[in-house]
This record gives structure tokens, C-alpha cells and sequence, in this order.
């Protein structure tokens, strides 16, 4: 059902910590459109910090309180394991929600959120931000727009040195939870498509404190017959993040990275496109997109109810670290 919002709409955010920026970086290029309203944060010293920098005079401590202040909408940027605790209460009142990602820890918790939003009728989205920050987005619309008819064969290599610090560091499950579910989420996306199967090997480094996986190397096999090779290191001395990815297809193919994106046709021909998005702006449109959605009565582009698929996919690679097989994605219930 549509929803008339204030204008610029009363955005809350809940958790003040680091990732509350990048969402208070994009409302402040967009003030006509959202403005944050309220934070809250048991940890004053975060919810400080952040309401000085950005200016915003409304802060909490208490769920209920924030709650009641009133908001078109709110922004999670909790710790992943506090999610449903946190998403329920906003739920059960009607507000609409973007949650950071991973939309949870596990495929089972993932899959519950989904079954309260579907209970309440809330539309909750997910920050898949590097849709656009990446350019997985433009890719998608070069792929339907030029002829290089199916996609085979897709190679990326994410490699760099991390050194994390605070509560994910108290987590199992590390660098697929915390990187590769972007991957998994923008490959579904570029190629409209779902993975049958997924392979992954992986090591724990000491180079990087964290969890079991600070590299791993994986392969997915999709409907399609696209297969898709990543390779994705915390804990590597040579890499440099550009998270190159080739895209080969029958005709030609694509050269995507965060910045810029390029098409090579049969001929071996190439044309760049830039990137009009930074990582900010990127997130300020999965905001918009959930606004949009609110107004327009429909369920934002990374509905929860879509991103339980990448979570079955992180799932599933978790499986294959585990237990050193292909594991299929139907095996995930």
C-alpha cells in the first residue's frame, strides 16, 4: 500500500558507529530529499561523536524512545548478529527499514526476518550498495543492450591486507560474510540469474586477525551455465583491492571495476563508461529506492525477500569451506 512521507522524509539511524557515516555522507548531499533525524546508540560515546559531527540533536539510548520520536523511515547499522532483535520492534509499528548487510549471520536468520517482514507487511531493504558502487548495475544494462549474447564465464580477484578491530573480530565467519556476499549478491544481479552449485577452498591466515576464512577461492556454476571463479583475500600482501572482474561472453564482454567499466565487442573494439557513483551515493539509492518504494507501493530492488537468495548463497559457500565439497544451493532450506 502507498504511503504519502514528510518531505524531506525523518530518517533514524540505529548504531552509530563507523558504517552510520557512509548512510550520513549521503543524506547530506540529498537534504531536499531525507534528512537524519534521530540516532540511537547505547554506546554515548558513539552516539556523540557522530551526532556532533553530522549536527543531529535527537539521541537515544532506548529502543522505545526512538521509536516514538517519529520517523518516516530508519537505517540498521547494527552488528550483524543483532539484527531480528533490533528489525522486530521497528517492524511490528509499521516503519519502513534499510538494513546493513549481511541481512544476518546465517541463512535461518535471514530467512526469519523475511517471515516477520512478510508478517507485518513492512517493506525492509538490504544495502547492497555495490550494485552501483561497484558497477554491477551498468553492467547489467550493457549486457541487455549489446550484442554479445550469453554470459560464460566470469573470473574477479579481490585481494588485500585487512586489519579489522572491534566486534567482527569475535565472528566465525569472516571475509565471505563480510566481502563476498557483495559478490554474490552483484552476480545475481548482473546476470538475472540464480547459482546451482558452489565449491570453495579457503585458509586462515596469520596475517589477519579474524575469523576461519581470511582468503578463500571459490567457483559457482549458475542456471544460465555461467561459471563464475572469485578469489577473495583479507589477508594478502600483493593485492590492492581493485576487485577486477572479467565478464566473457559468446560475442565480447565486459571489464568491470569500481570506478569504471568497459565493453569489448567481437571485434576486440572497446568503449569506457565512468562510474557516476562513489560509495556514498551508492548508498543514499538503496535509501531512495526504499523511499520510492514506500510511496509507490511496491517492494524496494533489494528487498529482503531477494536478498535471502544471497544469503543462501553465503550459506552454502560456508557448507563447502566446512566440508570440502560442491555443495548445491537446493541443499540450503
Amino acid at each position: 500500500m502507498a504511503k504519502e512521507l514528510s518531505r524531506p522524509a525523518r530518517i533514524g539511524i540505529v548504531g552509530a558507529g563507523n558504517i552510520s557515516r557512509l548512510h550520513l555522507e549521503g543524506l547530506a548531499e540529498h537534504a531536499e530529499r531525507a534528512v537524519c533525524a534521530a540516532l540511537c546508540d547505547p554506546n554515548i560515546e558513539n552516539l556523540d561523536k557522530t551526532g556532533d559531527e553530522f549536527g543531529i540533536k535527537a539521541r537515544f539510548t532506548s529502543m522505545p524512545e526512538f521509536i516514538a520520536s517519529g520517523m518516516d523511515a530508519v537505517i540498521v547499522c547494527t552488528p550483524t548478529q543483532l539484527r531480528l532483535e533490533v528489525l522486530e520492534p521497528l517492524m511490528q509499528v509499521g516503519i519502513p527499514i534499510l538494513c546493513e548487510k549481511p541481512l544476518a549471520e546465517t541463512y535461518s536468520e535471514a530467512k526469519a526476518i523475511a517471515d516477520a517482514a512478510n508478517k507485518y507487511g513492512v517493506p525492509v531493504a538490504v544495502n547492497q550498495n555495490f550494485r552501483r558502487h561497484f558497477t554491477f548495475a551498468m553492467g547489467r544494462d550493457l549486457l541487455a543492450k549489446n550484442d554479445f549474447s550469453k554470459p560464460l564465464h566470469i573470473v574477479q580477484k579481490a585481494m588485500g591486507l585487512r586489519q579489522d578491530a572491534g566486534w567482527r573480530l569475535d565472528r566465525k565467519r569472516y571475509a565471505m560474510s563480510v566481502m563476498s556476499i557483495h559478490w554474490f549478491d552483484g552476480y545475481r544481479f548482473l546476470l538475472d540469474d540464480e547459482p546451482i552449485s558452489i565449491y570453495v577452498k579457503g585458509v586462515n591466515s596469520p596475517a589477519t586477525p579474524g575469523g576461519e576464512d581470511t582468503a578463500v577461492s571459490l567457483i559457482m556454476e549458475f542456471t544460465k551455465g555461467t561459471i563464475v571463479c572469485l578469489s577473495e583475500s583479507f589477508s594478502s600482501f600483493t593485492g590492492n583491492w581493485d576487485g577486477a572482474l572479467f565478464c566473457d561472453c559468446e560475442r565480447g564482454g565486459l571489464i568491470m571495476g569500481y570506478k569504471q567499466i568497459e565493453t569489448v565487442d567481437a571485434q576486440r573494439q572497446k568503449q569506457s563508461f565512468d562510474n557516476p557513483h562513489n560509495k556514498a551515493q551508492a548508498t543514499y539509492v538503496v535509501l531512495d529506492d526504499l523511499l520510492n518504494a514506500v510511496e509507490e507501493g511496491r517492494q524496494p530492488e533489494t528487498a529482503v525477500q531477494d536478498n535471502v537468495n544471497s544469503l543462501r548463497i553465503m550459506e552454502a559457500a560456508y557448507r563447502s569451506f566446512a566440508e570440502n565439497r560442491v555443495v548445491k544451493i537446493e541443499e540450503i532450506k
